[in-house]
């Protein structure tokens, strides 16, 4: 996208404005109102990516003795450090800065500048997450072309089929951020765009920047696959437009501001959220307070006049069903305008050419020409939207503000839960670098009273991969172990998990760790590994979050801890490794509350007293 506007005065932005919320942005050059300040979690996260970027560093300076640390103290003298060091032609250059770009607004340090054989250089960041997972195979994935510590370079590295890339566009937007830096500078590597990440698996891994990966509206189609280049430049332009003209709205409030408040996942953490909750909740609610409602899908109802949940309620649900399943219906509303209300909608086949559409109105009970004019005509307008998920976001929006808290889905005549004589809820915990404990809770269905037991395997020691794969092992033989004695009895057997993507990721790395990839791919394929996520979310509507800690409090359940929730574990986590006896408790009373919750959950869903969305009140007040 072209910068429609005059950025000269825009501040120079670094590698993170791009990925970031674009309304964000816009805060950071308004200063609306105090920022709310960092919660121990994400101040963890910084002092965290700190330690491990410092410890990584030493790491490769143990293996690169001939590197280059930029070590000036001011911006300036970083800069000038750093050129000189890349006109020497220095492998690899640590802490440096780059020349900024003044025109284009940029400025950026990229952990590692590592030289190219065909000249140039290639930026590298370092990044305290995992970077990788588990191949399964899919064209999908992203190739993870990787290299190890002690080479670096990219003309080294080799894809390693077992695992792919992580689908995440943060890193390499970020990537894409320095690339321009190097080229407007004249210091890019000759040849194909690429920049590395090093993750916490402590390896280069290595995106290629002009690969088409990203899955993004298009005003020529309803998608369009683009490059991280592409992405970048679309997403940092926006955001110096939204920068300048919030610039100029402080100069002049009758300038309007580009951008409104949109929930995002970054909310949760962001230093204005306070300020955007207030305008999200404010009436009936912003739509995209809706679970997966995002930016796309809050575009296009704004653009159809539909701008809090309520009005989105008060949308016919039938006439939303038929324009997600391909009809037309305004355009054929327009042409049936005139003719004689008894006459049949297959008049219009001659007129439209539309004999599947027409089919479907059939099947929708729509017969006449008086029927379908008598469809919504505020749905109807979605017609050219490409909304398919229009006929479950109404229902979403229904779901939020009815009187009951769940709702069965339309189709769901009965709340089915899958059981087994002996079951098994399973939860993990993790750290940045890996799992540490898997908790567990046996139960016996198959006595008079269930018979409830919680098995958890924890390892408190430094994680290294050694000590996690031998905690998640003893875990894993567990689990079998329950599994085979059961059907040695003649008993079923089924294991649950919460949202198992997580748990499913770490099963596989600890397959391919110590040789299990078989044995574990079976077992998560099959039907007695349960995502009780995905079968609650099925059968059930909420129009909220289905997350574990907003779906258990539903069904009654509450944990005996205080402040429930991964972040608050992750800071409890670092104290527990410490030796802090409390935090460990607190960690083990955390995960079995956990997997109770998923117990209580599925008990809950059994009992099946649930009314049906259609009960809930279609026109709201808004």
């Amino acid at each position: 996208m072209a910068t429609r506007q005059d950025v000269s005065t825009v501040p120079l932005q670094g590698a993170y404005v791009a990925k970031r919320c674009p309304v964000r942005a816009q805060n950071d050059a308004l200063h609306p109102i105090e920022t709310v300040a960092p919660d121990p979690f994400t101040e963890r996260l910084m002092a965290r990516g700190n330690a491990f970027q410092a410890d990584l560093v030493a790491e490769i300076l143990r293996l690169h003795p001939d590197a280059l640390c930029v070590e000036a103290e001011d911006a300036r003298g970083r800069e000038e450090a750093t050129v000189a060091a890349m006109a020497s032609r220095a492998p690899l250059i640590i802490g440096g800065r780059l020349p900024a770009d003044t025109a284009g607004r940029r400025v950026g340090a990229p952990d590692l500048l590592v030289a190219a054989r065909e000249g140039g250089y290639h930026a590298i960041d370092i990044k305290a997450h995992q970077v990788l997972q588990t191949s399964e195979g899919r064209g999908s994935e992203i190739l993870a072309l990787c290299t190890g510590l002690e080479t670096l370079t990219r003309d080294t590295a080799v894809a390693d089929p077992a695992v792919a890339a992580r689908r995440s566009e943060d890193d390499p937007l970020q990537l894409a951020h320095y690339q321009r830096l190097l080229e407007v500078s004249d210091h890019a590597a000759n040849g194909p765009r690429f920049g590395g990440i090093i993750g916490t698996e402590r390896r280069v891994v290595w995106y290629d920047l002009d690969a088409p990966l990203w899955r993004t509206p298009s005003s020529t189609a309803t998608t369009k696959l683009r490059t991280t280049m592409e992405r970048y430049d679309f997403e940092f332009d926006f955001r110096l437009d939204i920068i300048a003209v919030a610039q100029q709205h402080r100069r002049d409030r009758s300038v309007g501001l580009l951008v409104v408040p949109v929930r995002c996942s970054e909310c949760p953490t962001c230093p204005w959220r306070e300020r955007c909750r207030a305008v999200l909740e404010e009436g009936a609610g912003d739509v995209s307070l809706l679970p997966q409602v995002g930016w796309t899908h809050w575009k296009v109802h704004h653009d159809h006049g539909i701008t809090n949940r309520a009005m989105l309620a008060g949308l016919d649900w039938r006439t939303a069903s038929l324009v997600a399943d391909g009809v037309d219906v305004a355009a054929l509303q327009a042409l049936a305008v005139g003719l004689a209300p008894d006459a049949p909608v297959t008049v219009l086949e001659s007129l439209s050419r539309s004999a599947r559409q027409l089919e479907a109105l059939s099947a929708a009970q729509v017969r006449t020409v008086a029927e379908l004019l008598a469809l919504d005509e505020a749905a109807a307008r979605y017609s050219t939207a490409h909304l398919r998920s229009l006929p479950e976001q109404i229902d979403m929006a229904r779901a939020a503000l009815g009187p009951e808290t769940v709702y069965r889905r339309r189709g769901v005549d009965r709340v089915d839960v899958p059981r087994a004589d002996v079951e098994v809820d399973v939860d993990m915990e993790c750290s940045e670098v890996g799992v540490y404990l898997w908790g567990s809770l046996l139960t016996d269905r198959a006595t008079a009273a269930p018979r409830h037991e919680y098995v958890p395997f924890a390892t408190w020691d430094p994680l290294t991969a050694q000590s996690e794969a031998e905690n998640s092992l003893a875990f894993w033989r567990w689990l079998m172990g329950v599994r085979s004695a059961a059907h040695q009895r003649g008993r079923s057997f089924r294991a649950y998990c919460y949202n198992a993507g997580a748990e499913n990721h770490q099963l596989r790395r600890l397959g391919l760790a110590v040789g299990l990839v078989d044995e574990v791919a079976g077992f998560i394929a099959s039907d007695e590994w349960v995502d009780l996520l995905r079968v609650w979310e099925s059968q059930l509507i909420t129009g909220q979050s289905s997350g574990l800690k907003v779906v258990a409090p539903l069904t009654g359940f509450h944990w005996a801890v205080e402040d429930p929730g991964g972040g608050e574990s992750m800071v409890r986590y670092d104290a527990a490794a410490g030796g802090d006896e409390g935090a460990r408790r607190w960690l083990l009373e955390y995960n079995r509350g956990d997997v109770e919750a998923t117990w209580s959950v599925r008990e809950w869903m059994a009992r099946g007293v649930v009314p049906g969305i259609e009960e809930a009140p279609a026109g709201l007040a808004g």
